[in-house]
This record gives structure tokens, C-alpha cells and sequence, in this order.
């Protein structure tokens, strides 16, 4: 039974000669699904009078901005909820996609091409339900108290794996399987993630652009515990490095 750090191992051993490629299908996905709140920042910043601000009038500087904020334009308001309701649309199948991606390297020692993170665009009804379903029930038990929330989300987190790689799964049976992989192996999963602490504060030093390497690395390990949950054998190519994330 694989360890966090063996996860780690494998994730590090499956991206390497293929981290550019790797970093930019994680880039496009994370880009499209924040792309709400990145025209909203742009927007907020398109209100902002940067004379006054260099100029030392800090609060008439602030008065404009909440004044400006508090007038946006109807029109502006729409397309930022356009913009959301694409985003909640397509996002299940974007992370699908991902996922898609992050498996066949894993798994199948196969890079993927960059339109295979729109491969799953044909059941995004489907990947939405199935978004909707998990964080219904996800908050559901969160009413309970925060902690039978947090494992009710690792009971189902192999669900978008499972559709992934098997489109034709129904959203109950899709759960279902999860539940049923996760069940003993919720703990080793916590603790795989958390064992990226250590670069996920270092990555905050860099302003998130650490993020664009940690992102595939954590999408990677993640996959090979999917694989590894899946009962399949998981082709080592190389020989392990030293990892210093605690």
C-alpha cells in the first residue's frame, strides 16, 4: 500500500519530460474556470482613480472606488453572470478532462494532447449533475458539523475520476463506486494531501506563481491514488528522487 510520499515519488516520476505540457493543460483549465472572477478584478480595477492614489488621497481614492463599485453598469453585471453560469456549466467537464489527462499519464505512461481536457465536453450535463449531486449531499452533512462534511467530500472525490474514464457511468453509480474505494483509504488520502503543505506555503512566497508547477504535481499524485484505488499496477520508469515537501 502506497505511502503520501510514494504517491509523491510516482507523481514526480510520471511528469518528468512532461511538465511544460502539464502546466499549461492545468493553466487553460484553472484559467477558463476563473475566468468569471478575473473579469471581475478587472473590471474593479478599471474603477480604481490611480492618480489619487499616488498622489496620497487615500480616502477620496477610496470613496471614488466604493462609489464606482456601488454604479456598475447593468451591463457589466450580465456579463459577469454569463460568465458564471458558463463557468458552472462547464467546469465539471473541464475537471473531467483534467482528470482524463492526469490518468492516462499515470496509468498508461501517455501524454495526452491539450484538447483532451475538452474530451468530456459531450456529457457536461452530466459532469454537472454530477458536481451538483456531491456538493448537495457535501453540504448536507456539513449542517452536521464541518468534520462529517470534510470526509463526506473524500467519499466521493474518486466520482469525477471514475466518469472520466467512464463516460457512460450514471451520476448514483459514479458515487456509489466512490464510496466504495474510498471506504478504509478516506485517512491516506488526507494525508497525501496534506503532505504538500510544505510547497503550497512556498508557492504563496512566489504570489501563486509556484502554483503553476505545484498544481500538476498535486493533480499527478492525486491520479496515481485513483489508479492505485482502481487495483492496477502503476509502471515505475525511473528511479525515485529525493522529495523535500513534508
Amino acid at each position: 500500500m502506497f505511502t503520501a510520499s510514494e504517491f509523491r515519488r510516482i507523481a514526480r516520476d510520471k511528469l518528468r519530460g512532461h511538465w511544460g505540457r502539464s502546466v499549461l493543460v492545468t493553466f487553460i483549465v484553472s484559467l477558463i474556470c476563473g475566468i468569471s472572477s478575473i473579469y471581475n478584478l478587472a473590471k474593479n480595477m478599471g474603477h480604481m482613480d490611480f492618480d489619487m492614489l499616488f498622489a496620497g488621497n487615500y480616502n477620496d481614492f477610496f470613496a471614488g472606488f466604493a462609489a464606482a463599485d456601488t454604479g456598475t453598469s447593468l451591463f457589466g453585471s450580465l456579463i459577469a453572470l454569463v460568465l458564471s453560469i458558463v463557468v458552472l456549466l462547464f467546469s465539471g467537464a473541464l475537471e473531467m478532462g483534467l482528470n482524463k489527462y492526469y490518468i492516462d499519464l499515470v496509468a498508461e505512461n501517455r501524454q495526452g494532447e491539450v484538447s483532451v481536457i475538452f474530451s468530456r465536453f459531450d456529457i457536461f450535463f452530466k459532469a454537472l449533475g454530477l458536481n451538483l449531486f456531491m456538493a448537495l449531499f457535501i453540504w448536507l452533512w456539513t449542517l452536521l458539523f464541518i468534520v462529517p462534511g470534510i470526509i463526506a467530500g473524500y467519499r466521493y472525490c474518486l466520482a469525477p475520476y471514475l466518469m472520466a474514464e467512464n463516460p457512460n457511468l450514471g451520476i448514483r453509480e459514479a458515487v456509489n463506486m466512490s464510496k466504495e474505494l474510498m471506504a478504509g483509504h478516506k485517512w491516506r488520502l488526507f494525508c497525501l494531501n496534506l503532505s504538500f503543505i510544505g510547497w503550497a506555503i512556498l508557492s504563496a512566497l512566489t504570489c501563486g506563481i509556484g502554483d503553476l508547477w505545484l498544481s500538476p504535481y498535486i493533480y499527478a499524485a492525486n491520479a496515481a491514488f485513483y489508479v492505485d484505488r482502481t487495483g492496477r499496477n502503476i509502471p515505475m520508469a525511473r528511479e525515485p528522487n529525493p522529495d523535500p515537501a513534508v
